[in-house]
């Protein structure tokens, strides 16, 4: 993947409804949202799906070193990456929008209520598709709406590992071939459960021999 160029704020999705728009969130669109992005790209190719990421403050930043490093060993060139900001008052057009913790979810939320049933952070999402599989032949976004209006607003509270994804930004390669493994594993599981007929990953997660 080459990264997209820094261009004002994350908005609506400039698709129609033939595609799924799925937008990734982390604190400042440098390491979790992007790889995500990444990832997803690559899973879902082919698929009728549409892809960004974005972040909760200023834009304008780098991927650090060590996450272009190791993007690079899975065949990922974020090298040209620059940080977008979210526009939290204007993202009412994305079918799906996964943050990476909870204290994401009650940004947008807050900022914008009638977000909240298609706002998950990414592990819960993987959980309330193993409960909840969506129909088939029902449109992704009128199933969530439906469906996701009911669960619990306690899922904002606080923080839990369970559902916050650790950042990699100042830690060491180690941690961000741990990101790029739990990112895989959480998107593996939501392709499998929303593309029809679709198998498991052909390749595990690791990096290229050095």
């Amino acid at each position: 993947m080459r990264g997209s160029s820094y261009t004002d704020e994350v908005a609506c999705p400039d698709v129609g409804r033939e595609a799924t728009s799925l937008l990734f969130v982390c604190t400042a669109n440098q390491c979790r949202s992007v790889m995500a992005e990444a990832i997803a790209r690559r899973r879902f190719s082919g698929a009728p799906f549409v892809f960004a990421s974005a972040g909760l403050i200023e834009g304008g930043r780098p991927v650090p070193p060590n996450g272009v490093l190791v993007g690079e060993e899975y065949g990922f060139d974020l090298s040209g990456h620059v940080s977008r900001r979210a526009d939290i008052r204007r993202l009412s057009g994305w079918d799906v929008i996964l943050t990476m913790t909870r204290r994401h979810t009650r940004e947008l939320v807050a900022a914008d209520p009638e977000l909240w049933p298609r706002v998950f952070t990414l592990p819960q999402f993987v959980r309330w598709l193993d409960e909840h599989p969506p129909r088939r032949h029902v449109l992704l976004r009128e199933w969530i709406e439906q469906e996701g209006a009911e669960r619990p607003r306690s899922e904002m509270i606080g923080s839990h590992p369970d559902d916050d994804i650790a950042d990699p930004v100042d830690g060491p390669p180690e941690a961000w071939r741990g990101l790029v493994a739990e990112l895989t594993q959480d998107i593996d599981r939501i392709a499998r459960r929303v593309i029809p007929g679709l198998g498991a990953a052909t390749t595990s997660p690791s990096p290229r021999p050095q």
